[in-house]
């Protein structure tokens, strides 16, 4: 064994682990070309890039300027390009390397593919998260030392224009760091505060699945009912045999998303729940209920379609009544965007270098997809309602909170939250992002702390904050 495995190592020369330098292999020479493109973030010199190396099997039916464009955008999302880390592997036909987004946050792996006949032409292309190197990670801070560290960073970001957000972080319930950071209003110049409202995206979820929960509670309802059985005048009658309650929240009932031109046409008069049908009730199913996992905002709207049949309620009104009011959750709501709430941000795009509203991109109102507003305080407020069962038995908070369906490394989602591990410790929450708005909690079950961020910018900044936090929080 030990002579076949010095033989394959002759016919497959592998590099160290670890080495910081890219090879002059053709694998090699195309990642260069890769980072050197990506970084400078020139569109026509990406496309050239592209079409001059990328097989039909890595553009599959994209135009190079068209995927040049994407990319580039994403370029924004991580900082203005990666820096090599360092090479994991590499061959006469591929090469895989570790990168670090130069924003200073995330880490990615790459692994590039060539045609052994062809070597200038790239066959495979895969772009994925990574975590952070074990030798990169930073060490373990105190409240103290962590406060001063967070803030540090925050104040740098906020004066490069970077950051726009209220960040809160609590042991037990009691926060040790809240302090706020940019422009609620860039034009009349009010500063965030503490409690400013931001929209918090898909972060309602996590206030369906509780609804939903409660009802289960009360004998109203069962994770294992189909929709024809609580919605027995669901448009869809074939969907409604086949998708149940679990499905809907654990995204795997096939129902797809209602974003699309529809949707942007007629999102000004989106006020109740049932208005979202018409976008994707008649669509086909991306998969068979139960057969995979695919986020679905519209199986959300459905699920708030349960609340409303099964209380006889108005889903907003239900959840300020029975989510809001016993968390003591007094800043948080659905609000209709031609009617601003006192202290409430406006978010910002950045666009060609230049902040601007998302205003046009919002719809009315939130929905029990995403969309609502809260606040760095009342997002704490739930998580200790959840916490001390204000909401919830001890038994259906289990059982909201515990992975189900498999999405990534070492993450599950839950009904409406999502579930990880982080040093063997159990971390639960939800993000929310979208253009001009982007927020994050994350409930550290089993240690007690809580990190709330909540900004007025576009993704990934908040999760790119909560995870910088994470890293340095003491487990």
């Amino acid at each position: 064994m030990r002579a076949l495995r010095l033989l394959l190592l002759l016919l497959i020369p592998v590099l160290a682990l670890g080495q910081t330098s890219i090879p002059s292999t053709n694998p090699g020479k195309l990642l260069q070309g890769w980072l050197d493109t990506f970084n400078a973030g020139d569109v026509e010199r990406r496309a050239k890039f592209i079409g001059e190396h990328y097989a039909d099997s890595v553009l599959q039916g994209a135009k190079p300027e068209q995927m040049a464009r994407r990319m580039l955008r994403f370029r924004d999302m991580v900082g203005g390009g990666f820096d090599l880390f360092k090479v994991t592997q590499s061959s006469d036909t591929e090469i895989k390397a570790i990168l670090k987004e130069k924003g200073g946050f995330g880490w990615a792996q790459i692994r590039i593919q060539v045609d052994a006949a062809k070597p200038e032409r790239i066959t495979a292309l895969d772009l994925d998260q990574a975590p952070t190197p074990a030798e990169a990670l930073p060490a373990r801070e105190d409240a103290a030392a962590l406060s001063k560290d967070v803030d540090g960073l925050l104040e740098k970001l906020t004066a490069e224009d970077k950051f726009s957000d209220v960040v809160l972080l609590a042991k037990d319930g009691k926060p040790f760091f809240q302090k706020a950071y940019g422009s609620a209003d860039r034009e009349k110049k009010i500063a965030n505060n503490v409690d400013t409202k931001f929209r918090i995206g898909s972060m309602n979820k996590m206030f369906t699945s509780v609804a939903i929960a409660q009802l289960v509670q009360q004998g109203k309802l069962k994770y294992t009912d189909t929709l024809s059985q609580v919605l027995p005048d669901y448009p869809n009658k074939e969907v409604a045999a086949k998708i149940t309650i679990h499905q809907l929240l654990t995204h795997t009932s096939g129902l797809g998303d209602f974003f699309g031109d529809e949707f942007d046409k007629k999102k000004d008069n989106l006020r109740a729940l049932k208005d979202y049908l018409q976008f994707f009730v008649n669509e086909p199913l991306q998969f068979e209920p139960g057969k995979g996992w695919a986020y679905s905002n519209a199986g959300m709207i459905v699920a708030g379609l349960v609340v409303e049949k099964v209380s006889g309620q108005n889903y907003f009104d239900y959840v300020r009544e029975h989510i809001y009011k016993p968390a003591g959750m007094k800043d948080s709501g659905s609000y209709e965007k031609t009617d601003p709430q006192p202290n409430q941000s406006k978010g910002y795009m950045n666009e060609d270098g230049k902040w601007v509203s998302n205003y046009s991109s919002l719809p009315l109102m939130g929905s029990s997809a995403g969309g609502g507003d809260s606040t760095a305080p009342d997002l704490l407020r739930f998580d200790q309602a959840l916490r001390a069962h204000k909401l919830l038995n001890a038994e259906l908070t289990n059982l909201i909170l515990a992975g189900k369906a498999d999405v990534g490394p070492n993450e599950k989602y839950a009904y409406g939250f999502e579930e990880r591990f982080v040093e063997g410790k159990r971390v639960v929450g939800h993000g929310g992002g979208a253009p001009g708005m982007n927020c994050d909690l994350r409930m550290y079950w089993d240690t007690g702390y809580t990190v709330i961020v909540m900004s007025n910018f576009s993704p990934p900044i908040a999760q790119h904050v909560s995870h910088y936090i994470e890293e340095r929080i003491q487990q």
